[in-house]
């Protein structure tokens, strides 16, 4: 790999964790910013929700924008965006200001996942993608496992605000990294003009594409079942099991580590298997602990130890599938791969905003609630991914 290319993806996964972070150091301290601004703790989850929303807002433009104008100006576009949220996180006055934060800050995802990854995916060669793609996504899946411990250390010492501020300062660095290491890899004669009836033709094209469109939604359902746990596993474990912002951290540890431990056996297994083989064998190992943790939950509520545990290995097998259902999906569809990556991140953050959002109406103080609500949005996921094994043809690479 050229010196150039690796400092490039340094930068860009460096980049992508500090917006990650940005959502995940906040968590531990949502309870305080809602006791600050004199609001109900029901406000919590909707927290992350925004932080959706704020990329399901622009997500379907981003793809063109990225097909006419280039990967490189894109981003930059975002990081830029990203920067602001951060600012404004560090001054807000009270709880709208926070969300609006929330929002802008949630638009640097769809950036990063339309424009960076779509770079990624034009620089390397379909095995070495994958490779790549995981190790990122090993890397970047550091935040959610680390974050919510330095939100919490951060907390010793200052108040919710310096997390903005140390979010802020690293976007800004990997952002000065990026300026000078990001090749820009849309070739001039695939420019593709912003036209409002191509550019619905094209997502209708997406749309009427079995393989792509099933393999998104199974994609996206999958991505909710984690994203519900990452949401509002702070208001349910601090409740429930009466755990401080500290324990909360590091009981969070496990079940990321799992996931970058799922996506280190992808990079061994895939030397030996298909991509589509890889996405079996992860299914396989979570849905088997899907059903072990409704069991475990129901007869054990209160052993967390095994609560975590179980959750981490549904984890693992989330981590061994993301990269090759990715590149299975883009690889779907001969259109650009900036407007089927809008695509496919406008579903994941559907399916993560709505299923976030509306998990206070089904959560009845239980542990066990909450485990079936995920397991439900699992199964949905599991019911596409069936529906993809029925043509054989889908699943042939």
């Amino acid at each position: 790999m050229k010196k150039s290319n690796l400092l490039f993806l340094i930068f860009l996964v460096s980049f992508e964790f500090s917006v990650y972070l940005s959502n995940d150091m906040i968590l531990p301290a949502l309870v305080d910013v809602v006791t600050d601004f004199q609001e109900p703790e029901e406000l919590i989850p909707l927290s992350l929700s925004i932080f959706l929303l704020g990329s399901l807002s622009i997500q379907l433009i981003v793809g063109p924008i990225s097909d006419r104008y280039g990967r490189r100006k894109t981003l930059f576009a975002g990081g830029f965006i990203v920067l602001v949220g951060n600012l404004l996180g560090i001054v807000a006055a009270n709880m709208d200001l926070f969300f609006v934060a929330r929002i802008l800050q949630g638009m640097g995802p769809c950036f990063i996942g339309v424009a960076g990854y779509a770079c990624v995916h034009e620089l390397f060669e379909e095995k070495e993608a994958i490779h790549v793609i995981s190790w990122m996504a090993s890397i970047a899946l550091f935040a959610p496992m680390i974050g919510p411990l330095l939100g919490s250390f951060v907390l010793l010492f200052a108040s919710w605000r310096y997390i903005f501020l140390t979010t802020f300062l690293l976007a800004f660095i990997t952002l000065i990294g990026l300026w000078f290491f990001m090749p820009e890899t849309l070739p001039k004669n695939k420019v593709v003009p912003i036209k409002l009836k191509t550019t619905l033709t094209n997502y209708l094209e997406l749309l009427r594409n079995q393989k792509y469109i099933f393999g998104t939604l199974s994609f996206s359902f999958s991505f909710g079942s984690v994203i519900v746990w990452i949401a509002s596993s702070p208001m349910v474990l601090i409740n429930l099991f009466n755990l401080n912002k500290s324990q909360f951290s590091i009981v969070q540890i496990p079940i990321f580590m799992a996931f970058v431990l799922g996506t280190f056996a992808l990079r061994y297994i895939s030397k030996l298997k298909s991509s589509a083989q890889c996405l079996k064998i992860g299914f396989v190992i979570t849905t088997i602990f899907i059903i072990v943790l409704c069991f475990t939950t129901f007869f054990f509520p209160k052993n967390l130890y095994l609560l975590i545990s179980v959750f981490a290995c549904f984890n693992f097998g989330y981590g061994l599938f993301s990269a090759p259902f990715t590149r299975i999906i883009l690889d779907s569809t001969n259109l650009s791969k900036g407007i089927s990556s809008a695509l496919l991140y406008f579903f994941f953050f559907v399916v993560g905003t709505i299923f976030s959002g509306i998990f206070p109406n089904f959560y009845n103080h239980t542990i066990f609630s909450f485990v079936l609500y995920i397991s439900i949005i699992y199964l949905i996921s599991l019911l596409f991914y069936f529906i993809m094994l029925k043509d054989k043809k889908i699943l042939k690479n």
